[in-house]
This record gives structure tokens, sequence and C-alpha cells, in this order.
């Protein structure tokens, strides 16, 4: 069942609606087409799409079904938010993760938005030092109780 309610989030999130019709289905694309590997994922997994939307109604399937990336969604949306707002500035020249000092052959550059609050790190440095605040963020939001259940990292570091 999990391959069916996984197809039918996707459809939901291009806009498209999917319903039994005895042992048919009838696909509708929403504003866009409706891809060709989507379509091929349906014909694959028919007789549990229609065992799935026998046991729910389409659209009450569909909206508890696409709220799982929207909650992913407004969960990313949450983690920039919070990483806007507690930057982590500091001195030009040396760089924020490793500590070591700008060279001619490794250069530290400014990571940030707005002035004054750019944290300077190597190019090579960035990914590590960036999941380390995601992690900050992620930590932060759960003691807020602003994580969605169940989160684990990975999960968004993907």
């Amino acid at each position: 069942m999990i391959a069916a309610r996984d197809l039918l989030d996707d459809l939901a999130v291009i806009g498209a609606t999917i319903e039994p019709a005895g042992d048919r289905l009838i696909l509708r694309a929403g504003a866009a087409a409706i891809p060709a590997d989507l379509v091929s994922r349906i014909r694959q997994t028919k007789a549990e799409l229609l065992t799935t939307l026998a046991s729910h109604p389409v659209p009450a399937m569909l909206g508890t079904l696409s709220c799982r990336k929207a909650e992913a969604q407004t969960f990313e949306c949450r983690v920039a938010e919070w990483l806007n707002k507690n930057p982590a500035p500091t001195p030009a020249g040396r760089c924020a993760w490793c500590s070591k000092f700008e060279t001619r052959s490794a250069m530290v550059l400014p990571f940030g938005t707005e002035p004054g609050t750019h944290a300077w790190l190597h190019a090579e440095c960035w990914p590590t030092w960036h999941q380390a605040r995601r992690a900050d963020a992620i930590a932060a939001l759960k003691a807020m109780g602003l994580a969605p259940d169940g989160l684990l990292q990975s999960d968004h570091d993907r």
C-alpha cells in the first residue's frame, strides 16, 4: 500500500487526480501533463491503487497524503528562517569551520545574506559547516516543539 500512497501523493503534488471506475482507473492531469514515469508507475501498481482507492475516498486520501510533503516543505521553511534569524558571523580572513587563515591557495569566502552576518569559510568547509548549522536549527526547532513527529535529521539532509 505504501507504493500506492506515494504515487497518490506524487499525483496530488502536480494537481492530477485518479479515481476508480470498476476495474479501470480514470486519470486526469492537473495544470501540467503527467510525466511518463508516473504513468508507468500507475500501470505497475494498478491493482494496489484500486484497493487503496476503494478503501479511502479520493479527496481525503490525496489531502492526507499531500500533507506529508507540505509538512516537510513547511519544516524546511522553518529551518531556513531559523538560520536567517540566528546568523553565526565570524571575522573575515579565518575559516569558521577549520579555523585556518586565508592563504593565496585557500581563499576564505563570505556566506550569508545580510551585511555583518557573514560567516567566512573555505569553499570545501562550507558543506560540513552548513550541515552542523542545520543540526543546530533542527535541535532548536525540536526544543520549541516545531519539528514534525518522528523527524530524523537525515530525512532533510538528502
